[in-house]
């Protein structure tokens, strides 16, 4: 009886170094790390759910096989009735690492009850189906209770978007989500960033200046449920550039227990204006009826807003047949600057002296708003012989041409009389 006691002590004890052995082997081959890489939404809010995602890697040489990986939920976090708290894994290989990693995903429920902060939420696994487990570490779940939720509702401003240059009123409302008062609250435009290095400070400008108040705006309290609105001039740069602008906003308040939070936001506005943008007939060689000649229309930008992708077309009519390409593209215009549409046309022989052209014509601003606009120019026509008497027939030219002859020959004539005179005395 003691000789098989013996046997079997010696047994377990050799099962036991084996055991250790083979664990140690495994340690050293295969090596598990788990990572808890986001919570969604966060911060969670009591009485909502949270989605929880880990990375499971394995940096080891070696492949691992029955991996189980489970939850051990407790205050303020549950899972739904029926969900298990275990999830098999399988096999995780040898340096199966990165985008290569196993994720795995539960969706736990936050007690109404829970306290705002870092909560700590445990989670273990094995690599033997469940014989043995190991645990990683503490993890962390980020709750901000709904008392303390101070949400930026709406943020306007008139007119809009906001021209260089001129008055502006910004108004942003305030909601307070909770079911407490909150109170002291400050909202301020960050307008100048500063950057500051080893070496150096600059400070960074943005394109606005505030009129008749300060960058900074508070209001006394806000009650649960509740908005308020605060509004702020602002005036953009005169020289600003049309264009989307972001401006971050710091927003300070406490609670009723005395409770301090701040946030950072960014807004965003719109700079710009509309542009003013005018067709003129620049110049012209048609002065009759049934003549055939060219017609330069000047597009001038008079607004403080460049033009892009500025597309031209002459309509035909009964007036006018145009003879070259209808359509022109002068493509972009600058602020005080303008472009020429060239086009050649015939004018018909109708009864009216004034005879219309017809301009379509579409373009974009700085911040791609669409602009299609018709404008109807004239030019006058006249007859043959009101051409002829305001000297838009060309005979006024040929009229010189023979007078400045005339005179060549009569000069001519008077120094060969000169000539021959002189030479009868001699």
């Amino acid at each position: 009886m003691k000789k098989e006691m013996k046997s079997i002590g010696i047994l377990c004890v050799m099962m036991i170094v084996c055991a250790a052995v083979s664990l140690a082997a495994i340690s050293s081959s295969v090596d598990i790390d788990v990572s808890l890489i986001n919570q969604n939404p966060d911060p969670a809010e009591p009485g909502k759910y949270v989605e929880v995602k880990w990375k499971v890697e394995n940096a080891g040489s070696s492949n691992t096989e029955n991996v189980i990986f489970e939850v051990l939920p407790k205050f303020p976090f549950s899972l739904d009735p029926g969900e298990s708290a275990t999830q098999k894994i399988g096999s995780i290989w040898g340096r199966q690492i990165g985008d290569n990693g196993v994720i795995v995903t539960y969706r736990f429920k936050v007690d109404e009850n829970a306290v705002e902060g870092q909560n700590e939420i445990e989670i273990r696994y094995s690599l033997d189906n469940g014989v043995s487990w190991q645990k990683p570490g503490k993890f962390y779940i980020n709750i901000r209770t709904h008392d303390a939720i101070l949400n930026i509702k709406k943020v306007s401003y008139s007119p809009d978007p906001m021209p260089p240059g001129k008055k502006a009123i910004l108004s942003i409302e305030l909601e307070n989500m909770a079911d407490s008062l909150l109170k002291d609250i400050k909202i301020s435009l960050n307008l100048i960033t500063v950057l500051q290095t080893a070496t150096s400070i600059t400070y960074n400008e943005l394109s606005f200046s505030t009129f008749g108040t300060t960058n900074q705006q508070v209001i006394k309290n806000i009650g649960a449920g509740k908005t308020k609105t605060v509004e702020f001039t602002l005036i953009p740069d005169p020289d600003a550039a049309s264009d989307v602008y972001k401006i971050p906003i710091t927003i300070e308040y406490s609670d009723e227990l005395g409770t301090n939070y701040s946030k950072s936001e960014v807004i965003s506005v719109i700079v710009g204006d509309e542009p003013i943008l005018e067709p003129l007939i620049a110049s012209t060689n048609i002065y009759k009826k049934g003549q055939v000649g060219e017609i330069d229309i000047s597009f001038v930008n008079k607004g403080t807003t460049d033009v892009k992708l500025l597309d031209v077309e002459l309509k035909e009519s009964d007036y006018v047949k145009v003879i070259s390409s209808a359509n022109v593209y002068l493509g972009n215009i600058d602020s005080d600057d303008y472009e020429i549409a060239e086009f050649k046309v015939y004018v018909n022989d109708l009864d009216d002296s004034r005879v219309p052209l017809i301009i379509n014509y579409n373009y974009l601003d700085p911040n791609n708003n669409r602009y299609e606009e018709q404008e109807t120019l004239y030019i006058d026509v006249y007859s043959n012989k009101e051409a002829k008497k305001y000297g838009l027939d060309g005979s006024k030219s040929s009229l010189g041409g023979i007078f400045a002859i005339i005179i060549i020959v009569v000069i001519g004539y008077l120094g060969y009389r000169w000539w021959k005179k002189r030479k009868k005395h001699q």
